[in-house]
């Protein structure tokens, strides 16, 4: 059941309307309704992955409660360490078995053993990344003990698959969801309202802008031998717009969608694009992923390796450093992992990483440099500049996130910075530049907001509702095909 689809606009006002107005008075009677509601929402994608998520969610909830119970320090790592196997072990087999069975024949075959290729292809069941990191989140806070496991199975089941968030997050944790779960929640007008807006906005971002650039986008990876460089610099523009509005419009609707029902969802993007730095970016972009590698994976690294290391030095570099360096490359190999069984994710999360650690190592000598040269860091010019390098590393970095492989990747850009990158572009439909503008241009203008069609400070009515009444008309003009959200595959 996708956001963008007639059966969600059915299915979404029927579950508001009996939530607040069937089960309201009872807490109890919401969340068994919710959890329900849940379970046939991603039962719609496939029935049969509904009962891995069933039988996931229940073994976390004893793994959390035995977790809890442990009170020797060693029985709790055990139960931790059996959970950490029993989660990561269903990702790796589901996500990740065709990529390293055929990865093992490629490295036989090198040795001069050719096997043939395994038939057997495993589905990967919609969301999987998302819902594990959800369960490994909440054993982890409860082994660390930042939370204490609830022993109400409903509570805990809806806190690992709540419907607005299961299939593409924002990865809400359930340490932050759970105390949402529990308490009596209330119907807000203005809650609601501001949900609306923001799901509407999501809907615009999806259809008007994401569906229309994703044809031109297809085509020119798929046939870029065929083009001209202007075209393909075309392309990763076009794609770099494109996974944006899809993944943060659909974030947009899975918040706008939780508020309806009295919850409050962390942001996931803060106009990334206006970065100007690789840090700032990832500080703003896909934000509920980028904490939960900071908290789980970068930060127990860090504290692990500095206990190792003695010196103020290793092989030459200041320890401070190395320790950084260290664990941002495994972080980001994660990252790129996590994205999908392909070496072109992996690739794509060793570029971020690379220019994290560029950025981490030159900051100190930019900023005396700055200050020699009695140049403000502040200035307009230094802002549009680096904000401008920001996205050519953003982009460049996407080409291998879109590439079916790392050479197409690499072949992609050969092609792009031939001579041919100062033709006029083979493909310019204006309607497009338009829309993007349009989109590029709101979001700069509503950039303090929390998202883009927060305009309830437009005091005249008549011009606010004419605003939504020309998303709802955009929505519906472009509304043809609907198209999987981007972001689902992963």
């Amino acid at each position: 059941m996708l956001f963008n689809s007639i059966k969600f606009a059915v299915f979404l006002p029927i579950v508001f309307l009996i939530y607040w107005f069937v089960v309201k008075r009872n807490l109890k009677r919401q969340n068994c309704f919710l959890l329900v509601a849940s379970y046939y929402f991603y039962g719609c994608w496939n029935w049969r992955f509904l009962l891995l998520l069933i039988i996931i969610s229940l073994f976390n909830y004893i793994i959390g409660i035995k977790i809890d119970r442990s009170l020797i320090s060693k029985t709790r790592k055990i139960w931790l360490i059996i959970g950490l196997i029993i989660n990561i072990g269903i990702l790796g087999v589901f996500k990740y078995y065709n990529f390293f069975v055929e990865s093992f024949i490629d490295l036989l075959s090198l040795a001069g053993y050719n096997l043939p290729k395994s038939s057997t292809q495993i589905i990967v069941p919609v969301g999987i990344s998302f819902y594990i990191f959800l369960s490994l989140s909440y054993i982890l806070d409860i082994y660390k003990k930042n939370l204490i496991a609830n022993r109400n199975i409903i509570e805990v089941l809806l806190s690992l698959s709540f419907f607005p968030i299961i299939l593409a997050g924002p990865i809400q944790r359930p340490s932050l969801l759970l105390p949402q779960i529990v308490k009596r929640r209330e119907f807000k007008y203005d809650q609601s309202v501001d949900g609306l807006r923001q799901i509407l906005w999501g809907l615009f971002v999806k259809i008007v802008v994401a569906d229309e650039l994703a044809p031109y986008v297809d085509n020119i990876f798929l046939n870029f031998s065929n083009y001209s460089g202007s075209t393909l610099l075309t392309g990763a523009i076009f794609y770099s717009i494109q996974i944006y509005a899809d993944f943060s419009g659909y974030s947009n609707i899975a918040i706008g969608t939780a508020k309806l029902f009295g919850f409050n969802i962390m942001r996931n993007f803060a106009y990334p694009y206006f970065s100007r730095d690789i840090t700032e970016f990832w500080k703003r972009w896909h934000i509920s992923l980028t904490t939960w590698f900071r908290n789980y994976i970068f930060l127990p690294l860090s504290f692990t390796i500095s206990w190792r290391i003695k010196g103020e030095r290793v092989f030459f570099i200041k320890t401070e450093f190395f320790i950084y360096l260290v664990a941002s490359v495994i972080t980001w190999v994660l990252t790129g992992l996590w994205h999908g069984a392909n070496y072109t994710f992996i690739i794509w999360g060793m570029i971020h990483g690379f220019f994290l650690i560029l950025y981490q190592w030159q900051r100190k000598p930019r900023k005396r440099l700055f200050k020699k040269a009695g140049i403000n860091n502040d200035h307009s010019l230094v802002i549009i500049i680096e904000t401008i390098i920001t996205m050519i590393i953003v982009m460049f970095a996407w080409i291998f996130f879109r590439a079916k492989s790392i050479h197409d990747a690499f072949a992609y850009i050969a092609e792009m910075v031939s001579p041919s990158l100062l033709k006029f572009p083979q493909i310019h439909p204006l309607r497009i530049a338009i829309l993007i503008s349009l989109f590029i241009y709101t979001e700069w203008i509503q950039r303090k907001k929390e998202h883009a069609l927060q305009i309830e400070d437009i005091k005249n009515r008549f011009l606010r509702w004419g605003i939504y009444y020309l998303i709802v008309f955009l929505i519906l003009l472009y509304g043809g095909e609907k198209q999987e959200f981007i972001y689902s595959q992963f």
